[in-house]
């Protein structure tokens, strides 16, 4: 029987016509790697196939769902939308507000139409809305995104003693002299959206942070700032 299958697949292809269940015969043992790269190469050529893949890619939310955190408290369904609908078309997006309060609980979740559209968002995850950096990852990863890796607390630092007109853009400001800064913001009141003196930062690298600590001068505006990590 295999002796049978393997002539058909072969005159199949001598004779430049080749069945649907014959190319499944060549494409099964194929390595995933070496699948996508041949799918690759005829989306580029045949837009029809493009758009097949696309499609198919696109018809699971999971694949372009995103999970927003860090949101300010007074950020809405629209303001969030707003700030992703660059990215591509937003089939659904909304801020979670408690059921009992009706206030925010600081994130949020954006459903891109085409998956390419999650794909280009993710490529810079933190976006400042609403004065606050608020950063982004596939829904379906939660919270085991980039900002959970092993070195997490040692990345993440707590400052204190801050003025209360300081706002979150000139807290990142400040201290994204030290290195590329993946989330932070200054602590807010939930009721009033007064600051509360402290804040966060979390860098990217463990580096960026020990040179923050490490700085001197440890002014922002017109106060001395405390700072050490935050665990």
């Amino acid at each position: 029987m295999e002796d049978v299958k393997k002539r058909k697949v072969g005159e199949g292809v001598g004779n430049g016509e080749t069945s649907e269940e014959e190319m499944r015969l060549l494409l099964d043992p194929l390595p995933k790697p070496q699948l996508v790269h041949l799918l690759s190469k005829l989306g580029s050529q045949y837009p029809s196939i493009a758009e097949e893949i696309r499609s198919i890619a696109s018809a699971d939310p999971v694949h372009r769902k995103l999970f927003v955190r860090g949101l300010a408290w007074n950020t809405t369904s629209e303001t969030l939308c707003a700030a992703f609908q660059v990215h591509g078309e937003i089939e659904e997006g909304a801020v979670i507000s408690d059921k009992t309060t009706g206030k925010s609980r600081g994130y949020g979740f954006i459903t891109f139409k085409h998956m390419e559209s999650a794909h280009n968002a993710l490529k810079a995850p933190s976006k400042m809305i609403d004065g606050r950096l608020a950063v982004c990852n596939l829904a379906c990863e939660g919270l085991s995104g980039a900002s959970t890796t092993p070195d997490l607390a040692q990345r993440k630092l707590y400052i204190g003693g801050l003025s209360p007109n300081i706002t979150s853009e000139e807290l990142l400001k400040y201290f994204e002299k030290h290195g590329d800064i993946e989330e932070g913001s200054v602590a807010y009141d939930k009721d009033t959206n007064v600051s509360r003196g402290f804040g966060f930062v979390t860098y990217k690298t463990v580096e960026a942070a020990k040179k923050a600590i490490d700085d001197p001068n440890k002014i922002l505006g017109v106060s001395n700032y405390e700072l050490y990590v935050y665990s």
